[in-house]
């Protein structure tokens, strides 16, 4: 006879999240009713849980999700003792009442909340990219869809989301896309996800909602992206296109296949990365402010920068500067302010140090570093790391660690994977230098300063 042993792990979230058996089973049956799907469960139910049973189904996910609600962050399948759901693909039906806008954004945001494997640690698709692209350029019109009600959309909604994202904004470029991830989700899944099956595409304010959760799912996807999770990336990215599309948004659909373009580069997929970029521009031509175009030939050139195209590269610098001398700041969206002098700086510095001229990548940091605004702390990482590398690149060795000790020590703090990138990538350069003991020096002041960072934030979580 098996004996079933208590389940340890679900009483100990329950405890975490402060959740009665009857208050779980209210909630998991709420989510399973979100998702389309009759659950029957009561307090009876979350005992039997407790005591070993193993639910079957999807109903794991849901408990998993009722729980992620409730504390605020993700809770997987494995942390409340149920790991042999994570084979059970978390594949929910169309939620009810949802006029078809919301469905995907709510399968998106559930498994994300979950932490489903095959949401959270899904592989980049090239597939993915180009479709995206082309239903972009050859058919921008958006399918027609049945009426919903929108008694529930305000002009108060548009602004509280607009202004969240904003606020969200900020703490990414200061603490790297890993500090307030969970939340941004968090607050999609439980302020905006229930309302866009109410919002009516057709109407001026559900237009401008769609455009705002479109904003905040970009940046939802940048935090994915910044902290190396590219397939949830790339599947915020897809899914706020899909929304700026209904918007008619074509400035902020140009904004997201820009990233899109920057994250296809990071990659290695250059072409494609010029192709998102090229996509962006042309999509936007007519219905961008200068600053978004200036914007999108600085992507371009910075794929173009990496394919060793340097006559192209010039030539979207070039574009990239002449939109950037047109541009009134105040007619930008909240969602591209950060795209100012410094910034740009910062783009010609990435092109010249991936074309080998690292004297003029060096001007442009120094630039950068002087216009730039104590905010973002992560972009001057970023350049900082190239100035590091500039001086390493002129013989100046101990100028160029002296740069990346400093920049070390901001990265340490920063829960960004793209930043560690940067200073790894720094330390390859060294390599030529054998065992100087300066290069040793820093080795292992590097090594020391991230893995301590790496396991105090582990600590923390």
């Amino acid at each position: 006879m098996n004996v079933r042993e208590p389940n340890h792990q679900l009483a100990a979230v329950m405890a975490r999240a402060d959740c009665s058996n009857k208050g779980l089973a209210r909630r998991v049956q709420d989510v399973a009713t979100h998702h389309g799907t009759d659950l029957r469960c009561d307090h009876v139910s979350v005992k039997r849980w407790l005591d070993g049973m193993h639910p079957r189904g999807l109903t794991p996910h849901f408990i998993a999700e009722a729980l992620s609600r409730k504390l605020g962050e993700q809770v997987s399948v494995r942390e409340i003792g149920m790991r042999y759901a994570e084979a059970t693909p978390f594949v929910a039906r169309k939620p009810r009442q949802a006029g078809g806008l919301a469905d995907g954004v709510t399968i998106l945001v559930s498994g994300d909340l979950s932490a489903n494997p095959q949401v959270v640690e899904s592989e980049v698709s090239s597939d993915a990219w180009n479709d995206s692209m082309v239903t972009w350029l050859v058919n921008p019109v958006p399918i027609p869809r049945p009426l919903a009600e929108q008694r529930l959309i305000t002009a108060a909604s548009v602004e509280a989301v607009r202004e969240t994202t904003g606020m969200f904004a900020k703490l990414d470029y200061r603490f790297g896309g890993g500090h307030a991830r969970s939340t941004v989700v968090q607050y999609i899944a439980m302020e905006v996800e229930p309302l866009l099956k109410h919002v009516t595409p057709d109407t001026a304010l559900g237009k401008q909602f769609l455009s705002e959760t479109a904003a905040m799912l970009r940046l939802a996807a940048w935090m994915a992206y910044d902290t190396g999770r590219h397939g949830l990336a790339q599947r915020y990215m897809t899914r706020a296109l899909l929304l700026a599309r209904e918007a008619g948004n074509r400035m902020l659909g140009g904004r997201i296949l820009a990233g899109m373009s920057h994250q296809a580069n990071y990659l290695g997929h250059y072409g494609m990365a010029v192709n998102l970029a090229r996509a962006a521009r042309m999509g936007a031509d007519g219905a961008a402010t200068p600053t978004a175009m200036a914007l999108f030939n600085a992507m371009e050139a910075r794929a173009l920068a990496s394919q060793g195209d340097e006559a192209g590269c010039c030539r979207a610098l070039g574009g990239a500067e002449r939109w950037f001398e047109r541009r009134n700041s105040e007619d930008d969206p909240v969602w591209l302010t950060y795209f100012d002098e410094a910034e740009l700086a910062a783009e010609f510095a990435h092109c010249f140090r991936d074309l080998g001229h690292h004297h003029r990548a060096r001007d442009r940091v120094l630039e950068s570093v002087t216009l730039s605004e104590s905010l973002y702390v992560r972009s001057l990482s970023f350049v900082r790391t190239i100035l590091a590398t500039s001086h390493v690149a002129g013989g100046d060795l101990e100028q160029g660690i002296a740069v990346a000790r400093e920049v070390v020590a901001t990265v340490a703090d920063l829960r960004s994977t793209r930043t560690r990138r940067y200073v790894q990538e720094f330390m390859k350069q060294l390599a030529r230098y054998g065992n100087d003991p300066l290069v040793r020096e820093f080795q292992t002041f590097a090594e020391t300063r991230l893995a301590r960072a790496r396991s105090e934030a582990g600590a923390a979580r």
